[in-house]
């Protein structure tokens, strides 16, 4: 074979060989940001949607799909650079309110809180963003939201990692956006805002020596502080993404339930019956397990379970369990 017929092969070669690995792959280059489902979701008041965040390479978008799995059905994305968390439905079914999150030019956390309306698909800001929402609950009559907004996104200690401190809640009227400061706490750590069912009463997680339930009246601004009791993994109970039933009876929570061969805790659903404080334990997945929400007209929860805690990208899905814990099922979603 000649010198030039050597080299045209050669470059043939090399063309059908970029082809190939382009065509796999291997030339695209790692996808940028996360690839997956939000730790949070909610459900449908008829107990038929879940409503969560699923983030493509690290784009964020509000999704819905049946709670029985299939399909994806896209709500709300993100602005570009923006993150979605916590969306929740209203008590009709008929708008979502998430949070949205960004940094801006000073490295300096912001969010403000979001509402779509799912008849028409318009989306307004409830919040102007000048503030760090980072989540919401809608009252029963569903004219108010009230959500939580921290006055800074710092570190207190070197070796702490920056997180939302100083919280207080607010309430806004949905109809006039009239907007109400309910606490005045700057509460250093405050989370999982929620509302009893007659609305008079929210209750919301609080660190104080320990975590601990609080319930404020709405009325009166009075506060009762409720600790779980029973048989813990560590000293303390860790009341970790507390969600409370419809009928206002018992509080769903993860905590510590034992700890792996490396010394990792594994987390697991627990169930508290709020006239008695007793607490049971209602999943046995042996990974962590995280964010119940009960279902309206059944006794299940939904749980997220992420298989990837401790590592450095976490892999959650979606499960419905039976309050008893005897059984659970895997919500299979397809994304589109």
């Amino acid at each position: 074979m000649s010198l030039t017929m050597k080299n045209i092969s050669f470059i043939v070669g090399m063309i059908l060989l970029f082809l190939i690995l382009w065509g796999t792959g291997y030339l695209e280059g790692d996808p940028e940001g996360y690839t997956g489902f939000g730790e949070t979701a909610d459900i449908s008041p008829d107990d038929e949607e879940i409503v969560f965040i699923y983030e493509h390479e690290g784009e964020s978008a509000v999704y819905t799909a049946p709670v029985n799995g299939g399909n994806a059905e896209l709500v709300a994305g993100a602005s570009e650079g923006n993150s979605l968390l916590n969306p929740t439905f209203s008590p009709d079914g008929g708008k979502i309110a998430y949070v949205e999150q960004w940094e801006d030019d000073d490295e300096q956390q912001l969010g403000k809180l979001m509402l779509i309306d799912r008849a028409d698909g318009k989306i307004k800001e409830m919040t102007g963003g000048e503030g760090l929402v980072t989540e919401a609950a809608f009252s029963p009559d569903g004219q108010s939201l009230f959500f939580l907004e921290a006055g800074v996104h710092t570190n207190y200690s070197p070796i702490a990692s920056e997180r939302p401190h100083e919280f207080d809640i607010y309430r806004i009227d949905l109809d006039t956006e009239e907007m109400a400061q309910i606490t005045e706490k700057a509460a250093y750590d405050m989370s999982d805002l929620d509302l009893i069912p007659d609305g008079e009463a929210l209750m919301y997680r609080n660190f104080d020596e320990t975590d601990q339930l609080v319930f404020h009246n709405l009325e009166d601004g009075s506060e009762t502080t409720v600790i779980p009791m029973g048989d813990f993994a560590v000293d303390e109970p860790i009341i970790s993404s507390p969600a409370l039933s419809p009928d206002g009876e018992y509080v769903a929570f993860s905590d510590v339930a034992r700890t792996n061969e490396n010394g990792t805790y594994i987390y697991e659903g627990y169930r508290m019956d709020l006239e008695t404080k007793q607490v049971e334990q209602i999943t046995s997945f042996g990974e962590h397990v995280t964010s119940p929400v009960f279902f309206n007209n059944q006794d299940k929860l939904i749980v997220t379970v992420d298989k990837g805690f401790a590592t450095l990208e976490p892999d959650y899905s979606y499960w419905v369990i039976s309050t008893d814990g005897e059984e659970r099922q895997r919500i299979q979603i397809e994304i589109p």
